[in-house]
């Protein structure tokens, strides 16, 4: 029984991690260039990104970022998200 109702619960699951992938994709592709920067920072080591892909960067979760990179060396992350809070003049949160 435990394995049917597993079964049951796969589609609905996936449909629900398909719509939060596809939201963490949105705040991305709205900031024109951002997706494209994102790669180009962690490519040349230089980080070159927009207010508006900032806004975007800082509006996403953690999830969202190991989802979409997960590949990047993991403390990539955490740099994105410290170079826009310092770019918007706000301090950065702590990663403890």
């Amino acid at each position: 029984m435990l394995s049917c109702t597993a079964a049951l619960a796969s589609p609905v699951t996936k449909g629900v991690e398909e719509s939060k992938t596809f939201a963490c994709w949105q705040a991305l592709i709205s900031a024109e260039g951002c997706i494209q920067d994102i790669f180009s920072s962690f490519f040349t080591g230089r980080m070159n990104l927009s207010p508006q892909c900032c806004h975007a960067i800082q509006s996403i979760n953690q999830d969202c970022f190991l989802e979409f990179f997960p590949f990047f060396n993991p403390d990539f992350n955490p740099l994105l998200k410290s170079f826009c809070f310092t770019q918007s003049g706000a301090v950065p949160p702590s990663t403890v």
